[in-house]
């Protein structure tokens, strides 16, 4: 999970870094703020993507949140549909060769569009943060 994740990352700074940190005279916070963070930046930012990336083909839970309603949403809180479920419920009704069923295999291809950049952002990530350290 993504609050795992982030833990690892935090865990994996090494306990000389936070030494050197309170040897320096620096607090607790400072500490946190201008070290450990600032390290574990790459595995932070990797555990975020991973969980939007999972999101995205989350279909039953989002539906279950978001309302899955089939109303263009007038606001940031109103019900609505999210990708995956859309493409789940309506696959199997849409006809063959029907501009709907083209509308859902562009909807699939979007979603698995937004994912590939997903996992490229998590390796271009990775390899930037292991060429600072």
């Amino acid at each position: 999970t993504i609050t795992s994740l982030a833990a690892d990352a935090l865990r994996s700074i090494p306990k000389s870094y936070r030494a050197a940190s309170y040897g320096l005279g620096a607090t607790r916070w400072q500490t946190i703020a201008k070290v450990v963070v600032p390290a574990a930046v790459t595995g932070l930012m990797t555990a975020v993507i991973l969980g939007l990336a999972r999101a995205f083909g989350e279909a039953l839970a989002v539906a279950m949140v978001i309302g899955k309603m089939r109303a263009f949403p007038n606001s940031l809180l109103a019900p609505t549909n999210n990708l995956t479920a859309a493409i789940a419920a309506d696959m199997g009704g849409a006809m063959e060769g029907s501009e709907y069923n083209i509308a859902l295999w562009t909807m699939a291809l979007l979603l698995f569009i937004i994912s590939l950049a997903c996992i490229f952002a998590i390796h271009f990530l990775t390899a930037k943060g292991g060429k600072q350290a």
